[in-house]
């Protein structure tokens, strides 16, 4: 088998031009595409996202194809092909992924991950050519289960492949598949979405000489886009509804000083989870975390709106989980900037596993 990147210096408009004139060509808005996370399916050339690991999923007949999109000048992808994982790629500009000399005619099964969070970049998937006898196929492997996942640095995957704490952000070491999200989802087969951003915070973003982050939207001012990168465009939540949420968000408030006022954060956090009930309704289950990169104040901060929401609200599914900062040695377990490494993210993951098991009454 083999893998070819070929970067093309034509605009997408003309590219789509070009592909719509090919019947082998399926662009990205046909209906046997699956997009597993937010994407903006508004314009008929391409297929626009940014958060991380968004993926392209379906099934084709044939031995070759050709994957057309633009990466983003940070973006690193991973491609899986009938469950092996064929590389990673970077390809800022308008690219052609080939692949020739699969095993057999299929069908085969593709996904098209992003691995790196919306700042590095936005993605632009126009479609795929196939050979001429091949066809494409619905994806068919869509799971009952759905989990959203609302973060920061922690829930991207920062820094998670990286070999030392002493390593700097680097977007190839930065990887969503390793990071707990993906874990969690994966243990329960889960379908999901992350909604993440590094810096963030809940009223205070990493290292803001304010108490209140003005300059920089927070991750409650962007958990209604689309786009992480673009305030424009909003989300329809009505497209796709979890079955829980997980919101893991704080550590930034309260990693750097000045710290958010008490009644300010607890107020916004509160807000974010009427938000959540509001699109979604009463039936989904939420989980908040807190750490384990945080301790104190945000440990109580989190768990008193928790608790007093449940009263206040009449919600019995809301759920509080504190991930103790002792849980990760300083070490092996740890990546770039000190963000959890993948064996430290495979720890977190198995502290919240069981709880989430037992909330959900979800086996794994």
């Amino acid at each position: 088998m083999k893998i070819r990147l070929y970067t093309f210096f034509f605009v997408v408009s003309i590219s789509g031009f070009l592909f719509g004139q090919d019947k082998n060509f399926y662009p990205a808005n046909h209906e046997y595409f699956d997009y597993m996370g937010r994407v903006d399916l508004s314009d008929s050339g391409y297929v626009r996202y940014d958060w991380p690991g968004v993926r392209v999923r379906f099934r084709f007949t044939g031995r070759e194809l050709n994957l057309h999109f633009s990466g983003g000048e940070r973006n690193y992808f991973d491609l899986v092909v009938d469950g092996k994982h064929l590389g990673v790629f970077h390809a800022p500009k308008d690219t052609v992924l080939e692949i020739n000399g699969l095993k057999g005619q299929g069908p085969h099964r593709v996904e098209f991950i992003k691995r790196t969070e919306g700042e590095m970049g936005e993605v632009r998937f126009s479609g795929v050519k196939l050979s001429s006898k091949g066809q494409l196929l619905p994806w068919l492997e869509v799971s009952e289960r759905r989990i959203e996942f609302i973060g920061n640095s922690i829930t991207c995957g920062y820094g998670a492949e990286a070999k030392s704490r002493d390593e700097d952000f680097d977007p190839r070491t930065e990887n969503v598949l390793k990071s707990y999200a993906s874990i969690v989802a994966n243990a329960f087969g889960a379908d999901y979405h992350v909604v993440a951003h590094s810096g963030l915070g809940v009223v205070r973003n990493y290292g803001d000489p304010q108490k209140v982050s003005v300059n920089l939207a927070t991750m409650p001012q962007r958990y209604s886009r689309t786009l992480d990168m673009d305030d424009i465009k909003k989300w329809d939540f009505s497209s796709w509804k979890p079955d829980a949420v997980i919101i893991n968000l704080g550590t930034n408030d309260f990693s750097t000083e000045p710290h958010p006022d008490k009644v300010i954060f607890q107020r916004t956090y509160e807000k974010l989870l009427l938000q959540i009930r509001e699109v979604y309704g009463p039936t989904v289950s939420l989980f908040c975390l807190v750490g384990p990169m945080v301790n104190e104040p945000c440990f109580t901060y989190v768990k008193e709106v928790v608790e007093n929401y449940k009263v206040l609200y009449n919600d019995p599914k809301v759920c509080f989980i504190g991930i103790p900062t002792e849980l990760l040695n300083d070490h092996e377990d740890l990546g770039a900037d000190w963000h959890p490494s993948y064996k430290g993210h495979q720890k977190i993951a198995n502290f919240i596993i069981p709880i989430m098991s037992n909330f959900l009454q979800w086996q794994y």
